[in-house]
């Protein structure tokens, strides 16, 4: 996986229902359950594969309001929450927006001791997924 930064769990690969639009590498919630899609949604199954625990690289923004944006700081340890586009059919939401605005769904932890600086979008944010609902 090209986002895959540490396997905590590599037999924890699931498949599950999903958006046509979901490719391999991209963070969902399925449910509340936070999973990275392992592979590009496949039209003749209607979903992918998804991984649900690790670390991964992905998009944060160091804010705690999204919009009108609220800079914070995102400190290694910092609860890292995720808003985006929810599917009825599939009961997966995508698109997400990853920050630390408590108002979204908690999606896990930032994982690297350098921080992201207030306001900054870091496209290659380590988050450790928690494997929790």
């Amino acid at each position: 996986m090209l986002n895959e930064i540490r396997q905590d769990r590599p037999g924890d690969a699931r498949f599950y229902a999903c958006p046509a639009t979901v490719q391999g590498g991209d963070l969902v919630l399925i449910g509340a359950l936070p999973g990275v899609a392992v592979d590009d949604y496949n039209a003749a199954n209607g979903g992918t594969t998804f991984r649900f625990a690790g670390t991964f690289a992905l998009t944060v923004l160091a804010a705690t309001v999204v919009s009108p944006l609220t800079g914070s700081q995102v400190n290694q340890g910092d609860k890292i929450y995720a808003t985006g586009t929810f599917d009825a059919t599939t009961n997966c939401t995508t698109d997400l927006t990853l920050s630390k605005a408590s108002g979204g769904t908690l999606v896990g932890s930032y994982d690297d001791p350098t921080p992201i600086l207030t306001g900054v979008t870091n496209a290659n944010a380590r988050v450790k997924l928690k494997e929790t609902v």
